[in-house]
């Protein structure tokens, strides 16, 4: 077996975790007194495009958490994470693991944080120990995509070793708009 080929032969659905501490921080599935705050992510343009939430107001959010997020967590469809001060429990912003790929072991990363939380490490932080988590259990390759011009996210996976790969056209939306977005990667076995 060469570095490249995951140690799994079968297919990967990890038990994803209901929290992860890093450091000052901690990712946890969201609950429902998360919602009143979360919404306001969801609901705005910006902040929601750049992220990919789409535009759910606090009643389909609720009905989201208990129908439809066990599901998607289970088969790695939408793991999505509040991410918190781990002292003041004050909701930072999310991050969200999509689209398993069970017989690839791959799956994709996204984050997002609200402004007041912006330019302290959070992300890299939250990224950081995703990855640990993920290459722990598992999954072998993970993969982010970024709107082209946004140069802070794309900051946080060059922090923790993504590469750039290429260009996929129009795939994203922001502000109503589909925008080119650069796709990056991280092996488990990248140094």
């Amino acid at each position: 077996m060469n570095a490249g080929t995951p140690s799994h032969a079968g297919p990967v659905i990890p038990a994803f975790v209901d929290e992860l501490s890093a450091g000052d921080i901690v990712l946890r599935v969201p609950v429902h007194d998360d919602v009143p705050v979360l919404a306001t992510a969801f609901s705005d343009p910006v902040l929601g495009g750049e992220a990919g939430l789409p535009p759910l107001g606090e009643e389909q959010l609720h009905v989201v958490l208990d129908e439809q997020l066990p599901q998607w967590r289970a088969s790695g469809q939408l793991v999505p994470y509040a991410i918190v001060d781990g002292q003041t429990g004050e909701l930072l912003g999310g991050a969200t693991l999509r689209q398993l790929d069970a017989t690839r072991h791959m799956i994709e990363i996204g984050y997002w944080l609200f402004a007041q939380a912006r330019g302290r490490g959070v992300a890299s932080r939250a990224v950081a120990a995703l990855l640990d988590w993920l290459f722990a259990n598992g999954v072998y390759r993970v993969e982010a995509v970024v709107r082209i011009g946004n140069a802070p996210s794309e900051r946080v996976l060059e922090r923790n070793g993504f590469v750039r790969e290429g260009i996929k056209r129009r795939y994203l939306l922001y502000e109503g708009t589909r925008v080119d977005a650069t796709l990056f990667s991280r092996l488990r076995d990248d140094a």
